[in-house]
């Protein structure tokens, strides 16, 4: 059996100034078809988790992303998974 190789990327030689969180935050959830007495009193916020590195922050919200790309010719980093949470929906 032959054995598999793994390739180990290169450490990156682009700064990485951004920290590492967990937030559990509060979204709205809705509903558009029609519900029942119960189904109403059930209907509630959707809780919700983000895990990611936290790109600004302000008194109004906090942004974070969850993925990035480093691009080592350019020394550039690319974002993914970009969320904007107003700080009044963070539990």
């Amino acid at each position: 059996m032959a054995r598999k190789q793994s390739i180990k990327p290169k450490r990156s030689k682009v700064d990485f100034p951004y920290k590492e969180v967990s937030l559990t935050w509060i979204d709205a959830n809705s509903d558009t078809g029609w519900l029942s007495l119960e189904q109403m009193k059930k209907h509630n916020v959707a809780v919700c988790h983000t895990q990611g590195w936290v790109f600004e922050e302000n008194d109004t919200y906090i942004k974070i992303f969850g993925t990035y790309s480093i691009d080592e010719d350019s020394s550039t980093i690319e974002f993914g998974e970009v969320i904007a949470i107003p700080k009044g929906w963070i539990v």
